[in-house]
């Protein structure tokens, strides 16, 4: 894994745009709930195979970036994203980012606690969700998960060993 480096200087900040793009579509009322989290997917992605290109400040920036498109409270996902990225990194040392299944159970320990720390700032604010549907996007982000790793894996390239 750490023969991985990047194919070209701004790829990680083109994922990034591609992911807003795909949390920005438009969906009918009845999708919304099953929209995966494209833009912390990205973040565990770069912090599972190149570590040392994601850091702490990027996840924060890109938090305050989702914070002021979607109108939410200024810092909230920034927060979020932070633990995202600090707990991809403190975790990815003890697994094998090429086992499947040791993905998928890094996906739902770090997507469960983001969304877990977003409903406590809904809970505290009052903007709290009604019902279990808010937790049906961990499920829709690890299902998707597998297509969207291989795809973010065009900005890859591999270091020849001589």
């Amino acid at each position: 894994m750490d023969s991985i480096s990047l194919r070209f200087t701004g790829a990680i900040i083109i994922s990034l745009v591609v992911a807003f793009a795909l949390s920005l579509l438009p969906l009918r009322e009845e999708w919304l709930l099953w929209r995966p989290e494209w833009v912390a997917l990205t973040l565990i992605h770069w912090g599972l195979f190149l570590p040392k290109k994601a850091s702490l400040f990027l996840a924060w920036f890109v938090g305050l970036l989702v914070d002021a498109i979607h109108g939410s409270i200024m810092g909230q996902h920034a927060f979020g994203f932070i633990i995202v990225m600090l707990m991809t990194l403190r975790i990815r040392p003890r697994i094998l980012a090429e086992s499947f299944f040791h993905q998928m159970f890094l996906l739902f320990l770090v997507l469960g606690t983001y969304l877990l720390v977003n409903l406590w700032i809904l809970g505290v604010t009052g903007n709290s969700p009604e019902g279990w549907g808010y937790w049906i996007t961990v499920l829709t982000s690890m299902a998707v998960w597998p297509i969207y790793t291989w795809f973010l894996r065009v900005f890859h390239s591999k270091k020849k060993s001589f």
